[in-house]
């Protein structure tokens, strides 16, 4: 079950402009990318263009499963 702190956190991983990119720790921001800056970003950065993913998305938890798991 979701936490609903981890869905409601401001971050890549559930923007709604973020792909996966080297995945779970990087990913692909298209909004980056059509403003022709750096577009592969951590995935708990934030910048002032995000917005709520609608879909759901698997990315952060498994960022966040895999980070836990490393840090035992």
């Amino acid at each position: 079950m979701k936490k609903k702190s981890e869905g409601n956190r401001k971050v890549c991983g559930n923007c709604r402009y973020h792909n996966a990119y080297q995945y779970p720790g990087l990913v692909f921001c298209f909004w980056k990318f059509t403003e022709r800056k750096k577009s592969a970003v951590p995935i708990l950065f934030t910048c002032s263009d995000w917005e709520q993913q609608v879909q759901e998305c698997n990315c952060l938890e498994d960022y966040l499963k895999k980070h836990k798991k490393n840090t035992k």
